[in-house]
């Protein structure tokens, strides 16, 4: 699958050459565009509309849908958008894409969004002359990073066996998060501790430029202090002990920061700080090469 508001044509040619096994579109122009190129290629393109509802009401930590943003099209353009993908050659129009919320934990919610997101598709399907054949309801199954409530997979699964898909329409999910957050761990050195205007800070060796997802998303990513005994300097070591500090990167901005405001036991320059889920929203959005900067070392367990 191949989601995305901005594809270029260099990217929709590879899609087709790669036999891509669905595109969502994301408007008229992309869809144009998208058959000129599968005309070009000799290459077919599968396609899915994808539609901002007005009326998804799904939470979460970022919303994509249900309000204005610069994903998908706007549902009182599907109907052009139907016709006019059964004008151009090349285009095999499959269903629609409605990815709504990213990161939502709430499962049950989750389950009705999906129900809703399969009857509004048949409906829209049956109205427009559409043969049916895939929904796709995006990701958005979340993770916890507080650690105060867990997407309860059982519930999730119990409620969609309720759920009525018809003969011949594929339900697509797009779990991401869920798969691979709890699979990955940023280590980063702490490099000084001080003081400045009342607040302790801890500066680590290491960032945005490696682990963007905390100052991207503004939150206090959950992490471990491993304490290292070893120091290899002849005067007294920077530490702070029963406080709150804030943990930031090496970078020169205020806004490279891993946790503001959290209470440490002890935490002393030179030792490692472990910032656990960090398999998602790392380092595949992270700025890599600001100011030059090395890259992280990669170690697969």
């Amino acid at each position: 699958l191949a989601s995305g508001p901005a594809k270029t044509d260099a990217d929709l040619a590879g899609l087709l050459e790669l036999g891509v096994a669905q595109v969502n579109v994301e408007s008229p122009h992309e869809l144009r565009r998208l058959a000129r190129l599968a005309e070009i290629t000799r290459r077919p393109a599968p396609v899915a509309l994808r539609v901002n509802r007005a009326e998804v009401s799904l939470g979460g930590s970022h919303r994509m849908a249900g309000e204005p943003t610069q994903f998908g099209m706007d549902p009182e353009l599907v109907g052009d958008a139907v016709r006019l993908a059964r004008s151009l050659p090349g285009i095999d129009l499959r269903g629609f894409h409605l990815h709504a919320a990213s990161n939502n934990t709430d499962a049950a919610a989750h389950a009705a969004f999906v129900a809703d997101g399969l009857r509004w598709s048949v409906e829209v399907a049956r109205r427009h002359g559409v043969a049916l054949r895939t929904v796709d309801v995006g990701g958005g199954i979340g993770v916890d990073y507080d650690g105060g409530t867990r997407f309860d997979l059982a519930t999730f699964g119990a409620a969609l066996r309720s759920v009525p898909v018809p003969d011949g329409v594929r339900l697509v999910f797009e779990p991401g998060r869920c798969l691979v957050a709890e699979a990955g761990w940023y280590a980063a050195e702490v490099v000084d501790v001080k003081r400045t205007h009342g607040r302790y800070f801890a500066v680590l060796r290491g960032g945005m430029h490696h682990f963007r997802l905390p100052s991207a998303w503004r939150m206090n990513h959950p992490f471990t202090v491993l304490p290292v005994d070893r120091w290899r300097y002849p005067w007294p070591r920077p530490e702070v002990s029963d406080a709150t500090v804030d943990l930031t990167g090496e970078l020169c901005t205020p806004r490279d920061v891993f946790a503001r405001g959290v209470p440490v036991t002890r935490l002393r320059a030179g030792d490692v700080v472990v910032f656990a889920l960090a398999g998602a929203y790392g380092w595949e959005i992270s700025h890599h090469d600001f100011l030059r900067h090395p890259h992280p070392v990669h170690l697969v367990v």
